[in-house]
């Protein structure tokens, strides 16, 4: 009786598998390309000229932003709203 069960669970999830197996998943789709491959090496120089191409496992590094504001200046901003008592600060 076991064996029988075994049997038929083993029968039951080798045609489900089988089921599940037909069809691709995702979809496969057609890859037409409308660049030819000097475009395409044309454009992998310029971004590594540009220093858009990450090598090594790198992770992209943002670009540091220019601050237009003196430290000084930030320090009294944050004094000035520190004082002002319109802001909310949820607490």
């Amino acid at each position: 009786m076991n064996i029988k069960k075994i049997a038929t669970g083993l029968l039951f999830l080798s045609v489900i598998g089988n089921a599940m197996a037909e069809e691709a998943y995702p979809p496969e789709t057609q890859i037409v390309s409308h660049k030819t491959r000097a475009q395409v090496i044309e454009e992998l120089k310029q971004a590594r000229a540009n220093g858009e191409i990450i090598s090594n496992d790198q992770y992209p590094v943002e670009a540091q932003h220019k601050s237009t504001v003196t430290r000084q200046a930030v320090k009294d901003e944050l004094k000035q709203v520190d004082r002002s008592p319109s802001l909310d600060t949820g607490a």
